[in-house]
């Protein structure tokens, strides 16, 4: 037993771990104010839709559930 794990000891120490770069994954000259394909106008533009849709969406649920009534 002892045996084992000093050979399993010194064959990791023996084994030398290559690391790749990180450099050669990254994307080169990116300059864009774009994000998500989108200008920033465009992105104020889906956040307020889809904040108007949750607020509607919420208040049909109350209506439907009878928790509010008009």
């Amino acid at each position: 037993m002892a045996d084992d794990l000093e050979s399993l000891r010194r064959s990791a120490l023996e084994q030398e771990v290559t690391v790749d770069p990180f450099e050669q994954y990254m994307v080169r000259d990116v300059r864009t104010d774009r994000m998500f394909g989108m200008t920033a106008a465009e992105r104020m533009f889906v956040s307020i839709g889809c904040f108007i849709l949750t607020s509607l969406a919420g208040f049909l649920l109350l209506l439907v559930l009878d928790k509010i009534a008009l």
